[in-house]
């Protein structure tokens, strides 16, 4: 692709009768390095990509040589690395996305990655109206409308059971389910629906299908969920103890098992269960324990106790997954507000 790009860009300099020097120019690079760059010596940094493709009136990928599924790739991989998309990004990936659709061959995925873009979007909107919605709070404590902007940024509960259940989602699962009932993860989804939305008979009716396709420990799990709706902490703590026997060395089962005892504000408990999660877990690693022992840390004020769990995320992610990108920067900022949040207390 390197060579491929560097030919490209003398063609497109050529095309608009435009000297390395003029090039360089306009770019506020040296004559030396266009050059360099058109015959492979060396490459544009990325950053530059975006004011190539406008001096030549052009897309970025048309700088490239890239196949249909190469750019969903790359699309991919920034809906998982960048923390904010640039507009001229978003729409020329919507656009691509979009021109996806009408093709069999790419319709599938185009269609999902069309939805975690304007996913994504949403996300970044709400990042950048959450300070915005709180400090429009401070500034007039009486308005409702700033309570409620918060909740809308930061995903809050709503208690008004005509805003807050969900029925018409509910129902798409059902559907789905029906029309794909082998798969035991579909029926997570339409659980952990019903039993929020309190619809307890309909869930353990569910729960018994699933456990006839395929016995895990999901079962238990979600019955002792259900009996902890209906009031029944007794029933449900039998039901989890059934889980852990089980499968005790299966580190998702105590993962549960912490998330359970967090709900119930057992902090210590939660933090006990999780940490053996911790020790149990495979290779590659996720980092759910470490987030949610870092969270109880930060109800309890403990900063330090947070910050060294945030570390220990950094370092996993870094050895286990990837040494860039926004999933590391996320953290990073994280260590670093948690830094702040420290000499603070001093």
């Amino acid at each position: 692709m390197n060579i491929q790009l560097g030919s490209k860009i003398k063609s497109l300099r050529l095309e608009k009768s435009m000297t390395q020097e003029q090039l360089a120019q306009k770019l506020g690079v040296s004559a030396q390095a266009v050059s360099k760059w058109e015959s492979s010596a060396n490459m544009p940094d990325i950053q530059m990509l975006p004011e190539l493709a406008v001096i030549f009136g052009i897309s970025i990928d048309e700088l490239f040589t890239m196949t249909e599924e190469s750019r969903m790739d790359r699309i991919e991989n920034q809906l998982d690395s960048v923390r904010y998309l640039e507009n001229p990004v978003f729409e020329h990936n919507e656009q691509f996305l979009k021109s996806c659709l009408e093709n069999p061959m790419y319709e599938a995925r185009a269609t999902l990655l069309l939805a975690q873009l304007y996913n994504k979007r949403a996300r970044e909107y709400r990042q950048l109206a959450k300070p915005l919605a709180r400090k429009a709070l401070w500034l007039n404590p009486s308005a409702k409308e700033a309570h409620n902007a918060i909740f809308d940024a930061e995903n809050g509960p709503f208690t008004d059971w005509n805003f807050g259940n969900f029925g018409e989602l509910i129902d798409f699962y059902k559907e789905f389910v029906e029309k794909h009932p082998e798969d035991i993860r579909n029926y997570f989804w339409l659980l952990d629906l019903l039993i929020h939305d309190h619809r307890l008979e309909e869930a353990e009716k569910y729960a018994g299908q699933m456990k006839q396709l395929h016995h895990s420990y999901h079962y238990e799990l979600y019955m002792g969920r259900i009996c902890k709706e209906n009031g029944d902490l007794n029933g449900a703590m039998e039901w989890w103890q059934k889980m852990a026997e089980n499968s005790p060395e299966n580190w998702l089962v105590w993962a549960e098992y912490g998330g359970i005892f967090a709900y119930l504000c057992q902090y210590d408990k939660a933090v006990f269960y999780y940490r053996k999660a911790m020790s149990l877990r495979p290779r590659p690693r996720f980092i759910d324990c470490e987030d949610a022992v870092a969270d109880i840390c930060l109800i309890r004020r403990d900063y330090a106790g947070a910050l060294e769990m945030k570390e220990q995320s950094l370092q996993i992610i870094m050895e286990d997954w990837t040494t860039e990108g926004e999933v590391v920067h996320r953290i990073q900022r994280e260590i670093s507000r948690l830094k702040e949040l420290l000499k603070a207390e001093i």
